[in-house]
């Protein structure tokens, strides 16, 4: 075979390496910091119009943007790729580059991750913040999270906000302790810090919350309040009550050995869009709460202010079920020091008092 032939044969499996694997081009860096072309694949389980798909299209854009197009990051929107359960071992084994890791999911690869509160009291900025300082800021608890990361081969690069969080029922109630009263059947995955509360847990996955409230399967139950809203849970639950937590926690993971082959700037270009496209969330969820709170009110629906006393109530029963059921877990992995150091620093971020 001619030498110019065989040289066209490898320049187009090249070519097709790029775009499966995002890789392919000469990433060692030559020392001039000159930034090379790059696109890779990102997958999602948000769709592109909802909030969370409108924070990754503003990474998309920014990153594009500040690199004049020469860094791209191609999406697959709303799972097509890639399904929650199924993400963290995509990236980890580098069919895709990158994902906006949910944790909760991966208790099994990640449990360090998954051993303190995923969310946090006052508001979206304080959620980042909270997950800011516990993952990354903090010397004791970030190095013991880098690590189970990087034992399974992925590196985060920062956190995106996730909106409120917010109770609901089909009964009219006016604080906890009536809602508690009002309730037979608690729908909902986690049933520890509910039954602190006093409330009879049915388990429903997310997704079926609607169907088994309009069956009569549970009449109450708690999650954010974006997905809520979207699945039209007004429709069958007509009183509500924020509880003054917010969700973070979808990280901006990479594929760690892809992530090192990258120059140093094409690595400083993406992680400074991630670290822009954070500060971003919390703003656009601030916008996107007053929106939902205002639909649930066109709905018919009665939104509830939790009072002070209700909310001490509730962060403990949240810190406390995640302390028990983190330490009794740790005891059978033999990492008890380890989770110990990642609760103790979201204990004092939050401020909350705990003596373990």
């Amino acid at each position: 075979m001619k030498k110019g032939v065989i040289t066209g044969m490898i320049l187009l499996l090249a070519a097709a390496f790029v775009w499966a694997g995002g890789a392919a081009e000469d990433q060692s860096g030559s020392g001039d910091g000159e930034l090379k072309p790059l696109n890779f694949l990102f997958s999602s389980t948000f769709s592109e119009t909802e909030t969370g798909g409108q924070i990754l299209k503003h990474f998309q854009d920014y990153l594009s943007e500040s690199t004049d197009g020469k860094i791209k990051a191609t999406i697959k929107w709303g799972g097509t790729l890639y399904q929650s359960p199924d993400e963290l071992e995509a990236v980890s084994s580098g069919a895709v580059q990158m994902i906006a890791l949910g944790h909760n999911p991966h208790f099994d690869m990640l449990p360090l991750l998954c051993s303190f509160p995923d969310f946090a009291p006052d508001s979206s900025q304080n959620a980042l913040d909270f997950f800011k300082h516990v993952v990354f800021e903090d010397p004791s608890s970030s190095a013991v999270l880098t690590g189970e990361a990087e034992a399974n081969n992925v590196k985060y690069l920062n956190v995106i906000a996730g909106g409120a969080n917010t109770f609901l029922a089909d009964f009219p109630f006016t604080d906890m302790a009536s809602m508690v009263k009002g309730s037979t059947s608690f729908g909902n995955m986690e049933a520890a810090k509910f039954e602190y509360l006093g409330f009879r847990v049915t388990q429903v996955l997310p997704w079926d919350l609607y169907d088994a409230f309009d069956r009569g399967v549970i009449d109450a139950s708690q999650m954010s309040l974006a997905p809520l809203v979207s699945m039209s849970l007004y429709e069958v639950a007509d009183t509500w009550m924020l509880d003054n937590t917010y969700t973070a926690g979808n990280f901006l993971t990479v594929n760690l050995d892809w992530w090192n082959g990258l120059s140093a700037a094409q690595q400083e270009a993406i992680q400074a869009a991630a670290d822009e496209v954070m500060e971003y969330s919390a703003g656009i969820y601030d916008a996107a709460i007053a929106d939902q709170l205002k639909l649930l009110q066109d709905e018919g629906a009665t939104v509830v202010t939790m009072n002070d006393a209700d909310f001490t109530t509730w962060w403990d029963a949240v810190f406390m079920s995640k302390v028990d059921s983190s330490l009794k877990m740790a005891e059978g992995r033999g990492d008890t020091d380890k989770v110990k150091a990642v609760l103790k620093s979201a204990a004092e971020f939050t401020g909350y008092q705990t003596d373990f």
